[in-house]
């Protein structure tokens, strides 16, 4: 450390400071930022599960993203590694450098910088995870094959590879390589659609939703959009920081700010009130087979239309607008805008069925009514 610290917050704001302790990687409109920010988003929801008192997530501090205990007091940091797979196994080699008798490890392989990164910390616990939606075919102490581990602690690789590593590391900081906790980090295999991640994250949310606020479950892309956007805003923001307080507010990602986003869900109609309310009133004269019928199928366009947005199969963007603010500025009654939505979505969707364009033609009317609320 350049100069004497004495408490956790004091040592994270030396690393901030130190140039030689940030690892930019490149571009942040890409997908690999872009990856970042989903996944910090899907850590979020399994955060917010176990009700922690505080958290505080800030993009590029030392790796892709560092996960602190607290905004204030901060005593456990967890570095994460971010990479995509297109296809293939990670190895030793693409991991550590580790090949051929010698196995000795490349310093620029991501393995070691992490590992590196997390020893940094003296002053409060720190752990390490390299985070991919790819496999790991690494030699294990076992002798087992890890290709189905989803989390190998780099503790369990074989003895010639870990030896190597150890010994590597503990040159490099002078000290006796015994004193080289591989355990602190770990190789983690999640399941992420990585060609889709707002879909892979409007799923997750919609999940995490459905179990802590059903009430707002439909606007479970509206959230992923707002938190999308906020840690997208702060991973730009890589400019030094002087002190831990401006770190947490110009690229600090709390609790505080989550929740409030969570909080201003209310602030927003609920859209599944709103299509019961509407179905209930143009359905009340149906056959109650015909009544479940297209709410199941009303149920499952609200879930696709979240999960996939435009891109489902009940995309019909902008084909009833018109008709719409025909209905409006005459006043058409509901019954007369709904069967009037029906047949211009049957000419256009020949391919749904008649619940399907009964259940579409309803969520577009909902959906077209509160975008007239005004803000």
């Amino acid at each position: 450390m350049p100069k004497a610290v004495t408490t956790a917050l004091e040592e994270f704001e030396v690393i901030e400071g130190d140039d030689a302790l940030h690892d930019f990687g490149g571009s942040h409109g890409g997908k690999g930022h872009d990856f970042a920010s989903f996944w910090v988003i899907q850590r979020v929801t399994e955060l917010e599960q176990a009700k922690p008192s505080d958290y505080l997530f800030v993009c590029e501090y030392m790796q892709d993203v560092a996960e602190f205990d607290s905004s204030t007091a901060p005593t456990r940091v967890q570095l994460y590694q971010l990479k995509k797979k297109e296809d293939g196994y990670w190895t030793p080699l693409t991991l550590t450098g580790q090949s051929g008798k010698s196995k000795t490890p490349n310093p620029d392989k991501p393995i070691w910088k992490l590992l590196r990164h997390v020893r940094t910390v003296t002053l409060a616990k720190a752990t390490g995870a390299f985070v991919t939606n790819g496999k790991f075919k690494v030699e294990l102490a076992s002798g087992q094959s890890s290709v189905n581990d989803t989390r190998i602690g780099l503790d369990r690789l074989d003895a010639a590879h870990a030896s190597k590593l150890k010994a590597a590391i503990a040159a490099v900081e002078g000290i006796d390589p015994a004193d080289v906790d591989l355990s602190s980090v770990e190789l983690r295999s999640e399941a992420i659609a990585i060609n889709d991640l707002q879909r892979h994250a409007n799923g997750v949310m919609l999940e995490f939703l459905s179990t802590v606020a059903p009430e707002h479950a439909g606007q479970a892309a509206s959230l992923v959009d707002t938190l999308y956007i906020e840690l997208k805003k702060t991973a730009r923001r890589t400019e030094k920081c002087s002190s831990w307080d401006e770190l947490v507010s110009r690229r600090g990602f709390t609790r505080g700010k989550f929740q409030k986003a969570v909080e201003d869900l209310k602030t927003i109609p609920d859209r599944t009130a709103a299509r019961t309310a509407l179905f209930d009133d143009i359905s009340k004269s149906w056959r109650n087979l015909d009544r479940a019928r297209v709410l199941a199928a009303l149920t499952r366009c609200a879930r696709e239309k979240v999960l996939v947005g435009e891109a489902s199969r009940w995309n019909s963007k902008d084909m009833l607008r018109h008709m719409f603010e025909v209905a409006d500025e005459e006043q058409w009654p509901d019954q007369q805008r709904f069967e009037t939505a029906c047949v211009l979505l049957t000419d256009e969707r020949n391919d749904l069925s008649r619940d399907e364009i009964r259940a579409l033609s309803i969520f577009e009317m909902t959906e077209w009514d509160l975008s007239q609320i005004p803000a």
